[in-house]
């Protein structure tokens, strides 16, 4: 393929699909904010279109982040408001920071482009890796126990924990969740593969079915969404093939039970009403069914103009990210890395530090400085603004080499680590499991990382019965690594 030709391929479908939104698009969009739409989503696409022209199996990693900050920052643009506290009309932003705040995010994703192509963090990989024997059927009927066992720790939970002391309540989340998870990656991949026995299957659906209930039950819409994002990232690993499906059901049902959310956490956090798991999930449902039945009845479509903005006003950093470059540094100084000092605190396990503080203290930080909530009210919300803009706060423009480009390191380590077919099935389902927490961009840095190696190395211990060690498979020199990843003319954002 000519490099005309290629340039083609990769700049058009972006572009068309930009226009396509274009036309569609709520107010006046300036050609530069159009321009920076398409530049993050042909990263993406490009990226991608790398990856399917290679036979070694991995991740679009990059692929998915990149396309994750076009999902944060370009849907907003086009059609949502342009108020930094959505339930205050006279907190506007300005067009000129939309603007920056385009560049910021175009800057940011190349920035981590050209850490993960940096090639530093592929060198620290280990050369060995801790495994399941395959063919063993008692590693599988353990992994299985497992799975089980994480699920019905997420029902115990449920219930107030007062009792237990700050570490074990840590240690019960991290077994309910991350221990689970990778379980279930396991299997689920081994579903993929058509080599499941017939009780994965079941297995499979009461996992799915149980986080669904359990967190939707609680008022978490983000549990559901990451199990579509585990499933999605497993599928796409196996088949390597883009799981349209999983987006198609994704959109609707996020939009759908957005609009009740903040009624459901009024009635039973903030009022704290007693109710059963189904009776939970029905209040939500009936909730959103009928704020989206009187926007069907209102002719004049207001009302659903309304809800879908504040539906996707949830999935948005952009009038966030705005509002902090209009405050910094004129009213809020630059923090010079301060708020990274809970990312190292995050390292101790709170069994051996009770109180030690906590990875959402950078959120209040950010809350009250920019005018987001009140001091009084910080206990009852925590809200993050992502780790591009944490950079901001930090280093200002510098934040982009300073913090994204280590950070693209950081992921170039974990994708040659956890996500190369070389890895075997515990890595990859290790990283797997941990995709849906890399796709949170709006989560700021200490809880972004916060936590990683205390996860691993939990599900180390957990699957310790069933692990043996083994050299990474057909291991490359350096430069038989780097003649692999180097990328042909034209594969510019192959990380």
């Amino acid at each position: 393929m000519t490099v005309g030709r290629r340039v083609v391929t990769l700049i058009i479908p972006p572009a068309a699909f930009t226009g396509l939104i274009y036309l569609t698009r709520a107010r006046p969009i300036s050609l530069f904010q159009v321009g920076c739409s398409v530049a993050v989503l042909a990263m993406a696409w490009a990226a991608y279109l790398s990856w399917k022209e290679r036979e070694y199996r991995t991740l679009p990693l990059f692929a998915m982040l990149a396309l994750g900050y076009w999902l944060y920052y370009v849907p907003a643009l086009f059609w949502g408001h342009r108020r930094y506290k959505p339930s205050v009309p006279t907190a506007l932003i300005g067009e000129a920071a939309v603007s920056e705040t385009m560049l910021l995010v175009v800057l940011g994703v190349a920035c981590l482009w050209l850490g993960m192509r940096s090639g530093l963090g592929r060198r620290l990989i280990p050369a060995t890796v801790l495994d399941i024997r395959a063919t063993e059927s008692g590693s599988w009927y353990y992994t299985r126990l497992v799975l089980v066992a994480g699920v019905l720790v997420s029902y115990v939970i449920r219930s107030p924990l007062d009792g237990l002391g700050s570490g074990s309540r840590q240690l019960l989340m991290l077994l309910s969740s991350a221990v689970p998870t990778m379980a279930f990656a396991l299997v689920f991949r081994r579903y993929l593969q058509g080599r499941a026995a017939a009780i994965d299957g079941l297995l499979i659906m009461f996992f799915l079915g149980g986080r669904f209930l359990v967190g939707m039950s609680a008022g978490w819409l983000g549990a559901a969404v990451s199990l579509v994002v585990l499933c999605a990232a497993t599928f796409l690993y196996e088949r390597r093939q883009l799981p349209v499906a999983a987006a198609l059901i994704l959109i609707p049902f996020v939009m759908f039970f957005q609009v009740g959310k903040e009624q459901f956490r009024q009635t039973f956090w903030g009022a704290r009403v007693e109710a059963g798991m189904v009776e939970r999930i029905s209040f939500w449902l009936g909730e959103s069914m009928s704020e989206w039945s009187s926007a069907l009845e209102d002719p004049s479509g207001e009302r659903w103009r309304a809800l879908a903005d504040k539906s996707l006003g949830r999935l948005s950093l952009l009038q966030q990210t705005a509002n902090v470059l209009e405050m910094t540094p004129a009213v809020v100084p630059y923090q010079y890395g301060q708020l990274y000092s809970y990312l190292a605190v995050t390292l101790v396990p709170r069994a051996i530090w009770p109180g030690k503080p906590s990875v959402n203290d950078a959120n209040r930080f950010y809350q009250v400085a920019y005018g987001i909530t009140d001091e009084r009210n910080l206990e009852g919300v925590s809200i993050a603004v992502g780790v591009l803009t944490e950079s901001y706060i930090n280093f200002g423009w510098l934040g982009g080499l300073l913090v994204m480009v280590p950070l693209g390191i950081f992921f170039d380590f974990f994708q040659h680590t956890f996500l190369s077919e070389r890895s075997g099935y515990v890595f990859n389902a290790i990283g797997l499991a941990l995709m849906p927490l890399f796709m949170s961009i709006e989560s700021q840095m200490a809880q972004y990382l916060g936590g990683l190696v205390q996860a691993i190395v939990l599900i180390i211990i957990i699957f310790s019965p069933v692990l043996h060690r083994a050299r990474r498979g057909g291991l490359l020199s350096p430069l038989g690594q780097e003649l692999l990843w180097a990328a042909p003319a034209g594969r510019v954002f192959a990380p």
